[in-house]
């Protein structure tokens, strides 16, 4: 293997690891906020979420893998003196747009909420705090990928998920005394302490990075000018140079912004208009609240954590590929070599999930009843095949943000997401499809995304992915979901033992019946030299 393959593995393994302890904390957050708040009140915290959400992503959206991909290339063509104009732009605009969008939520924050049919107004003061925040911590978080190193980005997500369990629980729990929606109040307080310590970490990390460099090429400059005669030349080709970096990356973040804010749009939507819409199907505002809150706070947050193995491969491989394609080569062995590995995870994670969700869900919310159980497990078994479209999806628009299709993946994300607004406002008045609309639009956008991703990129970058290869995983998923799930139903022992050893008969079962797939993977890991180590 070569050392720059080693990086990359090092890299996505940090990221997965980094993922998983991030998601781990984020559900043990979820599983006593929601004993605090109860599944009405983690609704109203869901609902409140999802417009943060909203707002977060049009705030700095397009900002980490802007300058991920920007910061790459620019190193591939020897451009380092656009690097810290790329950063300084980042910066300012991600502050500047936050400020605006935090002062129109505290004008409207009670407007906003009375909409929403809650009274949890006072959360939406703090994003005046939260997006500033926010924007800086994917400004340098981007940074250091730019770099090819993952290592600040993994350990201040860690941080930040560290803090925001601490002090989150704290704030809800004391301030939950005085009402549900000041404990949601108290959650998102712990937010703002978390990211402040998060961002905190990042800009010493950064500034003791730079300080040294930034004097050796201050003082470098300088000579190299004086000693050709040539200062008010170089002074303006610099002034070229810094606009000419503007423009990139204007061109590069506000489409990746506008492209990534679809999705939370469309959550926020489904936060506006679920509640009504559930009524029409039948139900109380009570239960239409409680089929949301079981969704988006109790089946999304489990079902989402595969997805950690999507980003940890695209966010290690954006700046690689990046950096292929600006040195001239598409990289296409690792490109098909990333996607198998993805789908080798991927597809086992999802639906080894959902085999063991009927015994692990009680386990994790003893209040669940009979009736919000059965509903939760056919949420997450049909939420499976969104999950893994979305993996896919986030894939595929990694490779268009490498090759520079920012337009294209705005218009056929802004498809997507319209399809999905649409068939779940309609949907979810049908008494027979109801809280099951959100599923089915998930499924619907991803897989349109995803089908656009594909055509496009074959006409840009040569790829394939053999159709025996993809048999064998899909076979060896569905007869891992089938013994763990008949296993679990005979019940032999206490169910956390049940759960362990349906957990180790799915990892064997699934690993005996891939060993074609695994042998045929590893010679070429360890045998090919695909491309140059990058500098």
């Amino acid at each position: 293997m070569t050392k720059f393959s080693s990086k990359i593995g090092v890299s996505a393994f940090i990221l997965l690891v980094s993922g998983v302890v991030c998601k781990a904390l984020g559900a043990l957050f979820r599983l006593p906020l929601t004993n605090l708040l109860g599944i009405e009140g983690i609704g109203v915290f869901q609902l409140v979420m999802s417009l943060y959400s909203f707002a977060l992503v049009l705030t700095c959206g397009g900002v980490t893998n802007a300058l991920s991909k920007l910061i790459s290339s620019a190193r591939a063509k020897g451009e380092s003196k656009k690097i810290s104009v790329f950063m300084v732009r980042a910066v300012l605009s991600g502050l500047a747009i936050g400020l605006a969008i935090g002062l129109i939520f505290l004008a409207f924050s009670k407007l906003i909420a009375s909409f929403q049919s809650i009274t949890a107004w006072s959360s939406y003061m703090l994003f005046l705090l939260l997006l500033p925040l926010g924007a800086g911590l994917a400004a340098f978080r981007g940074f250091f990928q730019g770099h090819e190193n993952m290592l600040p980005t993994a350990v201040s997500q860690v941080l930040e998920q560290i803090f925001k369990f601490a002090f989150g629980l704290l704030f809800a729990y004391y301030f939950g005394k005085f009402g549900v929606s000041l404990g949601v109040f108290g959650a998102f307080l712990g937010m703002v302490i978390s990211e402040v310590v998060a961002l905190g970490y990042l800009l010493v990390l950064y500034i003791v990075r730079n300080r040294k460099r930034a004097k050796l090429f201050s003082k470098g400059y300088a000579s190299a000018v004086e000693v050709s005669g040539e200062f008010f030349t170089q002074q303006n080709l610099s002034k070229n140079i810094c606009s000419d970096a503007r423009k990139q990356f204007d061109r590069a973040n506000y489409p990746l912004m506008l492209s990534a804010s679809v999705l939370p749009l469309v959550n926020a939507f489904d936060g506006l208009v679920i509640v009504a819409r559930l009524k029409l199907a039948g139900f109380s505002g009570a239960d239409a609240a409680q089929l949301f809150g079981l969704q988006a706070g109790v089946v999304g947050a489990i079902l989402n954590f595969p997805l950690i193995i999507s980003i940890a491969v695209t966010t290690t491989l954006l700046p690689n590929i990046s950096y292929l394609i600006s040195r001239g080569t598409f990289g296409k062995y690792v490109i098909e070599r990333g996607l198998k590995i993805l789908l080798f995870l991927i597809l086992p994670t999802t639906f080894g999930m959902v085999a063991i969700s009927k015994v692990a869900l009680p386990l994790l919310y003893a209040d669940m009843t009979e009736n919000l159980l059965f509903v939760a497990f056919w949420l997450m078994f049909y939420g499976a095949f969104s999950i893994v479209l979305t993996a896919l999806m986030q894939y595929f628009v990694m490779l268009l943000q490498a090759n520079g299709q920012f337009n294209f993946i705005l218009i056929a994300t802004a498809i997507g997401g319209f399809v999905k607004a649409v068939l779940s406002f309609f949907l979810a008045s049908v008494p027979s499809v109801n809280i099951f609309a959100l599923v089915i639009g998930n499924i619907a956008m991803a897989g349109i995304i995803c089908v656009a991703a594909i055509v496009k990129l074959k006409k840009e970058i040569a790829f394939s992915v053999g159709f025996a290869d993809i048999l064998l995983l899909l076979f060896a998923t569905l007869v891992m979901f089938v013994a763990v799930f008949c296993f679990l139903n005979f019940n032999y022992f206490h169910p956390i033992v049940n759960l362990v050893l349906a957990i180790m008969i799915g990892v064997l079962t699934y690993t005996v019946l891939t060993a074609p797939f695994i042998i045929k993977i590893l010679p070429k890991l360890k045998n090919k030299t695909p491309f140059k180590k990058a500098k």
